[in-house]
């Protein structure tokens, strides 16, 4: 028996066909796939990409059950439907063999079973996020960058830009410090003119988490504001974990999970340092628990 695992996130959705006895026999990646369909032109998008995905599986195997995550998907909703209607046709599976969810919920699958822990994920965006044993889920933040978006990779970057350009106006020239010199490397200059055309151009929010590695770099250079940008992360993450802790109000480890989980040890000791129960950071890819979920639906 095959199961299909389907990982759909901001920056590419990734497929992987599983056999029962563990055996990986095809993996993909295409575009990204999300469940924010609200505009003729996002739906067109979506299901052109999809399409592609149940294609490429195809040529390899089709498979016997399907488990994906989507970012932005919720049960009920057009996105929901289109999904499960495009993989009904192209698999020929029964509606009971095929699951698709929001992409917390197979992240949450790749650090826990249900009402084991708490994840705090963190991109470009964060969350906090859990799921109980009677599959309720009890979240905290991941309300976008314009929100709250804490201690995640724009609010990192953010932070980062705005200590250099703080520095700028206290000098009246580019600063050298670690941080700032790093900053104006991946921004391609050091001039307000430049700086502003590459920030306030297309996608200014993915731009800004791009400076994640030059906080990394510079904290690694020993770099003060860099250091303490990467420690009040930690501490901003570690907020996510505890107010769910607390309004379940029991003891849980937590997992920690995304592109932040790699940038510096000073963000893990930070988040460590914050909570009073065990933390690790999860390796297991969310890809790899949607095929796993999806084998498990052959026994229900």
């Amino acid at each position: 028996m095959i199961g299909l695992g389907i990982d759909a996130g901001g920056s590419n959705t990734r497929w992987l066909l599983l056999q029962n006895n563990g055996q990986i026999i095809g993996t993909g990646v295409v575009e990204p796939i999300n469940g924010l369909i609200y505009t003729p032109e996002a739906r067109e998008q979506n299901v052109t990409r999809f399409q592609k995905l149940l294609h490429d599986v195809s040529k390899v195997r089709k498979p016997d059950a399907v488990v994906a995550g989507f970012t932005g998907l919720h049960p009920n909703t057009e996105g929901s439907a289109l999904f499960t209607n495009l993989t009904t046709e192209a698999f020929g599976l029964e509606p009971s063999r095929i699951h698709f969810a929001n992409d917390m919920h197979i992240a949450y699958a790749a650090a826990f079973e249900p009402g084991e822990g708490v994840l705090v994920y963190a991109g470009t965006g964060s969350v906090g996020y859990h799921e109980t044993k009677t599959g309720e889920v009890v979240s905290a933040g991941g309300y976008g960058y314009l929100i709250d978006d804490y201690g995640a990779g724009y609010w990192i970057g953010h932070e980062a830009i705005k200590s250099v350009m703080r520095a700028f106006d206290d000098l009246g020239y580019p600063s050298d410090t670690p941080l700032a010199k790093a900053v104006y490397k991946i921004l391609g200059g050091d001039t307000w003119k430049h700086i502003v055309s590459v920030l306030y151009g297309a996608n200014p929010r993915s731009t800004v988490a791009t400076l994640v590695p030059a906080v990394a770099e510079a904290a690694l250079a020993g770099d003060e504001a860099a250091q303490d940008i990467l420690k009040r992360s930690g501490q901003e993450l570690a907020r996510l974990a505890k107010v769910i802790l607390k309004r379940l109000n029991t003891s849980l480890p937590v997992g920690f999970m995304g592109g932040i989980s790699r940038v510096s040890p000073i963000v893990l000791e930070s988040l460590q340092h914050e909570l009073t129960v065990s933390c690790h950071i999860v390796t297991t890819e969310p890809v790899q628990a949607a095929a796993k979920l999806s084998l498990r639906r052959l026994s229900l």
